[in-house]
């Protein structure tokens, strides 16, 4: 039993995302569930990363497009796309992505503390890279997606 937790502790489960043809991970215990793309609805006087509203099943769920959040060039929003429902600090938000890839487990030593020009201020919001079999894989922080005065924000939106 206590080898399990020690195997836990070095270990971290990702939901792996595809965005922008590079892959991305954040923890499965954010993941509150991967939904469908499907009919947004515009808020106006939101920053511009925030693409709107979804109403899953009767809660309104405030949706990020990840794009614009990392400066990525834009493109034609897909039905193909998945919305990932995350959910922090009983905050609940979800994230456009192009393609969920898969779960994967990535041992600590594979996950490396990203360069300084990686994350600096615009991107503190990544916690590490981890190098996966053929590709590199960057972990997010989801506490850091958002500011405190946007997840406030968020919050007013959801209510």
């Amino acid at each position: 039993m206590e080898n399990n937790n020690k195997m836990s502790s070095e270990e971290l489960q990702a939901v792996v995302f595809l965005l922008n043809n590079s892959y991305y991970g954040v923890p499965i215990l954010q993941v509150q569930e991967i939904v469908k793309m499907s009919s947004i609805t515009k808020v106006p006087n939101t920053p511009e990363f925030v693409e709107g509203i979804l109403n899953l099943r009767g809660n309104i769920v405030p949706i990020i497009d990840l794009r614009k959040r990392f400066y990525l060039p834009k493109v034609e929003v897909l039905d193909s796309w998945k919305i990932l429902i995350l959910k922090i600090e009983e905050m609940q938000f979800g994230v456009m992505v192009d393609q969920i890839s898969e779960v994967e487990k990535i041992h600590s030593s594979l996950i490396e503390i990203p360069p300084k020009v990686v994350s600096g201020v615009k991107g503190d919001f990544i916690s590490g890279i981890a190098k996966i079999k053929d590709r590199l894989l960057i972990l997010l922080d989801t506490n850091k997606l958002l500011s405190h005065s946007e997840k406030e924000m968020l919050q007013e939106i959801e209510v």
